[in-house]
């Protein structure tokens, strides 16, 4: 499978979710009020704190699928684990709705501050989020896998699909629903069953039935590696979204429902930027994952790849935060046409926006990591940062809301990047930190700053038409992004392989 060609699509059905996430918003707010939307963003953030129960074992799947891809020979009873971490999952899911359905009414009750839902309503609400996080949850390996095996051009088509029907399907059907809250999760419940059931069929087409049958003849010396590394990635990911998403889980309970609606609004965007870059990580883990199973010198090819990553995706993430973070209000209100929301979050989004660019940077840290199949450094320092973080974003959150966990967001990703970068290079990638800090990530963020600051000066006409608005951000993104492609690596040679063959041809001549 070919890596552009995977990257391709992977941006593609990244940038389509983005796009129908941002595009759907302001109909969910018109149509269903801020606090139903205040509700969706709490199913939002169920999804994410369920991944917790995971354990690793997604991520580990999509490892082992590209070693086993890779090489068959070196893995050859992938097959079986695969049927056997099926099963695990599919108990796992019952177990996690029964619990669930005894949380919801103390959820509904005590948890969210809602004022206009009814409370029935409200319960029943709950109960169809627990079933539908359940599901998409259980769908989490098998999409591993088809990730894995590189078939991300067909699971990018039953994204768009997904989404299309998740996002704009939904708001066609609460337009004719006498209940819109119970009929907008029964919906996102249907569809959560129709993706399960495509995503578990493809997964089954490329591991075999008689494969997943065979058991190895020491089935332990296979399992134990696997467990080993799954509880090191589940650890980790635990770790993560409880730094990364404690701030949203403690708003969801201080503050009003509707309000929660607002930030939610800010939340989505700043998920937004993170998710943009997850196509390009999606396409390399596996590939990277390939060179240093395979080829003689993988380690300098797998690091040649990581820094050419690292430029693209501070291409990508630079232009789009600065440009975020200088005109807050006016996209908000583009977006929403809704003042309130921009003059409540307009600072708060400033701080998230810039706070998850940077933090799509130091994904790829991760990356690293778990491509050479050791997260050691990753548990202990993480570890140690959710000892400080995690108090510290409960403390801003209940003293000075959305504001205080934006500070703290931004201050820590700053942190990764200065510090906690320089210690990860240092163990897996020695004497290319000071290059990948200042020629794959400062240098492209400070020529994308300069372009932004510029545009500062242009006379644009804000807040006059909605699409004004989005066409001015979008000239202004547009040409920083078309300037910051002039600094990667790939760009570079090509420009200078031309000049050189001009300047031939003329002497020739």
């Amino acid at each position: 499978m070919s890596i552009k060609r995977n990257a391709v699509a992977n941006y593609v059905g990244q940038l389509y979710s983005t796009l129908a996430g941002i595009l759907v918003v302001p109909l969910y707010i018109h149509q269903l009020g801020m606090e139903i939307y205040g509700l969706i963003g709490f199913f939002s953030i169920l999804l994410t704190w369920l991944q917790l129960l995971d354990v690793g074992i997604s991520t580990t799947l999509l490892r082992e699928a590209a070693r086993y891809r890779a090489n068959k020979e070196q893995n050859p009873y992938f097959p079986s684990l695969f049927g056997t971490l099926g099963k695990f999952f599919l108990i796992s899911s019952a177990v996690l709705v029964v619990l669930g359905w005894i949380a919801t009414p103390y959820i509904a009750s005590h948890w969210l501050h809602a004022k206009t839902i009814p409370h029935q309503d409200l319960i029943i609400a709950v109960a169809v989020m627990v079933l539908t996080a359940a599901i998409r949850w259980r769908t989490g390996p098998f999409r591993s896998v088809i990730v894995g095996y590189e078939h991300q051009v067909w699971l990018n088509a039953l994204n768009v699909i997904v989404i299309t029907l998740r996002t704009f399907g939904a708001v066609f059907v609460i337009r004719f629903a006498s209940n819109p809250v119970i009929f907008f999760f029964g919906w996102q419940l249907a569809i959560s069953v129709a993706e399960a059931a495509c995503c578990i069929f493809k997964s089954y087409q490329l591991v075999p039935r008689t494969g997943r049958k065979t058991k190895a003849p020491d089935f332990n010396t296979v399992i134990k590696p696997f467990l080993k590394f799954a509880l090191g990635a589940a650890f980790s990911s635990a770790i993560w979204t409880f730094i990364s998403q404690i701030d949203r889980l403690v708003l969801s309970k201080t503050l009003p429902l509707a309000t929660y609606g607002s930030f939610t609004v800010v939340a989505t965007a700043a998920t937004g930027i993170v998710m943009l870059s997850s196509p390009i990580m999606q396409a390399i883990v596996p590939r990277m994952t390939g060179m240093k199973t395979n080829t003689g010198n993988g380690e300098q090819e797998t690091l040649k790849l990581y820094r050419w990553t690292t430029q693209a995706v501070s291409i990508f993430m630079a232009p789009l935060s600065i440009t975020i973070a200088l005109y807050p209000t006016q996209l908000i209100w583009a977006w929403t046409q809704n003042a309130l929301i921009g003059e409540q979050m307009s600072l708060v989004m400033t701080l998230y926006a810039l706070g998850s660019g940077i933090q799509a940077i130091c994904g790829l840290l991760y990356n690293l990591q778990y491509v050479s199949g050791n997260l050691s450094l990753h548990m202990k320092g993480f570890t140690v940062f959710a000892i400080v973080l995690i108090p510290l974003n409960i403390f801003a959150a209940m003293h000075y809301g959305a504001l205080g966990t934006g500070v703290v967001w931004l201050g820590q990703n700053i942190f990764y990047l200065l510090v906690w970068a320089y210690i990860v290079h240092r163990k897996f990638a020695p004497k290319i930190h000071i290059p990948w800090l200042t020629r794959d990530v400062m240098l492209i963020w400070g020529v994308s700053a300069v372009v932004a600051f510029v545009s500062l000066y242009i006379p644009f006409e804000w807040n006059v038409n909605r699409w004004l608005n989005l066409l001015f951000l979008g000239i202004i993104g547009f040409i920083n992004l078309m300037i910051c492609c002039l600094f990667h690596s790939k760009v570079g040679e090509s420009l200078k392989n031309m000049t050189f063959r001009r300047l031939n041809l003329r002497g020739e001549r």
